[in-house]
């Protein structure tokens, strides 16, 4: 026996559940903070692509003001340390803008204080960051450019942010 349908038009999708098809139902649950998994999903998404270029932009700053500092024709130790450098700058409004536009638009206050919860936060940025850091060098040291690199790192740091932010830093 299933369980019977929330919505008149809608799809099941494994994790997320259902999803509804009518846009206005798709709009109203994109608009609450606490949606549904799905809705919630999506935002974070949206966020996590704004707040990567963010990192993108302030990166390629490097690119275009200091070109011969970001050259993949450097040794891949030179590389690494450059490339790192670039994405801790990078990282600092790129963590402040996922901060704000996640606490804005996808999930309520936590069981954390102001403070507390950015500070739980960008913890957990550091983490991801520090993995992105792992996969990143290997990439370089494989041979890779540096975007894919660059690329690669941001991926990872949304997937692992997402399950973390939610369950451990928006949790009620």
């Amino acid at each position: 026996m299933s369980t019977p349908r929330k919505y008149t038009a809608s799809i099941i999708v494994p994790v997320f559940g259902e999803i509804p098809l009518h846009p206005k139902v798709i709009f109203d649950e994109l608009m609450q903070t606490d949606g549904p998994l799905w809705a919630q999903f999506f935002k974070y998404g949206v966020c996590g692509v704004l707040s990567s270029l963010v990192l993108v932009m302030v990166v390629a700053m490097f690119h275009w003001y200091a070109p011969e500092y970001m050259s993949d024709d450097l040794l891949p130790d030179e590389r690494k340390n450059h490339l790192r450098v670039a994405l801790f700058t990078a990282f600092v409004p790129a963590n402040l803008f996922a901060y704000f536009t996640n606490r804005w638009l996808v999930f309520s206050s936590g069981k954390f204080g102001f403070w507390a919860e950015m500070g739980v936060f960008t913890f957990i940025s550091v983490i991801s960051f520090f993995g992105g850091e792992l996969g990143k060098n290997w990439m370089i040291d494989c041979g890779y450019p540096n975007w894919l690199a660059a690329g690669a790192f941001a991926v990872s740091s949304a997937l692992v942010n997402f399950v973390a932010r939610k369950f451990l830093v928006f949790s009620q």
